[in-house]
């Protein structure tokens, strides 16, 4: 990949369902000072782990991505431990798809019940797309960055009054006046976590960047740079909708700003090829992770093969069918979309970890300790509200020290 392509598959990566599901999500848990405090803190707290991950995307350039990281921080064990958190993330791809599918029913005005059902066709959309190269995906996230840009223009033109709006929260909440509850602001914090998982996904891409030594730290800087833009530019017109009246509340709350919007049902459509493209995305690079731990030894070694094209057919078929699974869980037991979103952050919460103990071991000078130091506060404020919750990635992290002690043994 060149450095546009390799930019254009990262923020594609991000943007998707942070831009569209998130803002409505998050007015559901808190009132608008806290939805801007959030989007604000949540940058802040990302910003030294993007510095993290450039650095040690330039010394480890490979298809393993936060694998090797781990490996480099505790040895061998750690690309075990990556393999089964990443894994253990899979519902973010239903997660997304779900997302995607309640913009189509609120596109053809269909039943809420229809969800699942659109969400399972997005999945196999995705999927048939991976299966096409990864040509196919990289001219499906240039269309999509396309139609990002033509939304975001579109949306930010006819309601500049409600941006306005919303920017103007700004110094209320900093003097105090806004009404903010820390729980509120947690849990806001950890969902717009989601926003910014991408770069740790786009690492398992960093094997095919075309001259790493000088494009990782530029897509990596260069992407940040667009998604916070464009991540605060709709969080300040969102906050400021809600506060004129019109809700927003819902994975799909979006389209209530889009339907004010002159070409309303066009612009839903377009969101929808935003939100297929994401997932698209996400699906690239665990199948690439799947792919890479099964030829270690992690997964079972049928994951493991290429077709005649280097796709990783069995691996994509793989995901396919849990993500059709996991579609079904949440219809049958009645799974909000924030609760799997939240399951996937606490897992890379700890993913990153990993990358951040590497990172310490392996710069040197003042911005080892800086950066690792700000990092790791940033991961215990996110961490800390999960309580019973980080059950489920410290068995996962304990299942792959298990596995790689074994091997080493044998």
């Amino acid at each position: 990949m060149t450095l546009w392509r390799g930019a254009a598959l990262a923020v594609s990566m991000i943007i998707g369902s942070g831009l569209l599901g998130l803002p409505g999500l998050v007015l559901e848990i808190g009132n608008p000072y806290e939805a801007v405090l959030g989007w604000i803190l949540i940058s802040l707290i990302v910003f030294p782990l993007i510095r993290i991950f450039a650095t040690l995307g330039l010394k480890f350039p490979t298809s393993a991505g936060l694998a090797r990281y781990a490996e480099a921080a505790v040895g061998p064990w750690g690309g075990y431990a990556v393999a089964y958190l990443v894994f253990g993330s899979v519902p973010g791809i239903p997660a997304l798809t779900l997302i995607g599918a309640e913009y189509v029913q609120r596109l053809f005005s269909l039943p809420f019940d229809y969800v699942p059902f659109l969400a399972v066709l997005i999945v196999t959309a995705m999927t048939l797309f991976n299966l096409a190269g990864v040509r196919a995906v990289s001219l499906v996230n240039y269309a999509a960055l396309g139609v990002l840009v033509l939304l975001l223009l579109v949306i930010s033109v006819f309601n500049l009054d409600f941006f306005v709006t919303g920017l103007s929260l700004l110094p209320q909440v900093l003097s105090g006046e806004g009404s903010v509850e820390f729980e509120n602001l947690w849990t806001i914090a950890a969902l717009l976590f989601w926003a910014f998982l991408g770069w740790g996904s786009f690492s398992f891409s960093l094997g095919e960047l075309e001259s790493p030594e000088k494009n990782v730290p530029r897509v990596y800087w260069l992407s940040f740079a667009v998604v916070v833009f464009i991540y605060l530019l709709l969080a300040f017109t969102t906050a400021g909708a809600e506060v004129s009246g019109v809700s927003l509340k819902g994975a799909s709350g979006l389209a209530g700003l889009v339907e004010l919007t002159p070409g309303g049902n066009l612009l839903l459509l377009l969101i929808v090829i935003v939100l297929v493209a994401n997932a698209s995305s996400w699906n690239f690079t665990a199948s690439r992770l799947l792919y890479s731990a099964a030829n270690e030894g992690i997964f079972p070694a049928s994951l493991g093969k290429l077709s005649g094209r280097s796709i990783p057919v069995p691996a994509l078929l793989a995901l396919y069918a849990v993500s059709l699974i996991l579609i079904a869980a949440t219809y049958v037991f009645k799974v909000p979309i924030s609760a799997m979103v939240l399951i996937v952050n606490q897992n890379f919460v700890f993913l990153y970890a990993f990358v951040v103990l590497s990172y310490w071991k392996l710069e040197t000078g003042w911005k080892r300790w800086v950066f690792t130091g700000l990092s790791f506060v940033s991961l215990s404020f996110l961490v800390s509200g999960f309580s019973w919750w980080v059950v489920y990635p410290l068995l996962l992290v304990g299942l792959g020290y298990w596995r790689g002690v074994r091997k080493r043994g044998h």
